[in-house]
């Protein structure tokens, strides 16, 4: 199965939309089970004005650095975003000066409170479980490294639980994207849905699109 039908077929078997229209963007933040690294993945999907399936695929990460984890800027803890589909979760604007999809409904997130240890996406599960989670609006929003560099693990500094672009190129190409959607749609609003890798089996397959 190619990724496009597998993302489609996540999102239809949960009840989520699965947007067909020309240019309007299926947008998807895909973790792996580790946090604090670039491991992660934006995937936008849509169709141009004369039906071609596009594809657009960041490399991210989903959460804070290691940092964060261990000396949380919160004091109740590092915030982590739960799995989930927000309709019109996020819109077009900017971060520090930079194109950015800023959070414009609530999430459903959970914290990891200080305690000397990183916890992996699993643990941070398994707390949301027990009545740590919460709905709310914390600046969760998608934009990209400070300076386009590659470091080899996401710094200090760079999110607190933002979702953030590794390369300054693929950013700006998820930009164009909504900014497509806004010419041929009229809105810059997309509805993001965060999932982890293990819940789509084969989506790392080198296969078309």
């Amino acid at each position: 199965m190619k990724r496009w039908e597998r993302l489609k077929a996540y999102r239809e078997e949960r009840g989520y939309p699965w947007f067909t229209l020309p240019w309007d963007l299926n947008l998807f933040v895909i973790r792996d089970d580790v946090v604090g690294t670039w491991g992660d993945l934006v995937v936008l999907t849509c169709v141009d004005d004369s039906g071609r399936r596009i594809v657009q695929r960041v490399r991210a990460t989903g959460d804070a650095s290691e940092d964060e984890w261990l000396n949380p800027t919160h004091p109740d803890g590092c915030n982590y975003v739960l799995d989930q589909h927000v309709p019109g979760g996020l819109i077009l604007g900017e971060h520090k000066g930079r194109p950015a999809l800023r959070q414009q409904k609530s999430f459903l997130n959970v914290r990891w409170p200080a305690n000397g240890t990183i916890p992996s996406v699993s643990q941070l599960e398994a707390r949301a479980a027990t009545g740590h989670s919460f709905v709310d609006i914390r600046g969760t929003h998608l934009h990209n490294n400070w300076d386009g560099k590659a470091p080899e693990k996401p710094r200090p500094g760079e999110s607190e639980s933002c979702t953030v672009s590794l390369w300054r190129h693929q950013h700006a190409a998820m930009i164009e994207l909504v900014k497509q959607q806004f010419m041929f749609r009229g809105s810059t609003v997309v509805s993001p849905t965060f999932l982890k890798r293990a819940d789509i089996p084969g989506l790392d397959q080198e296969e078309e699109d």
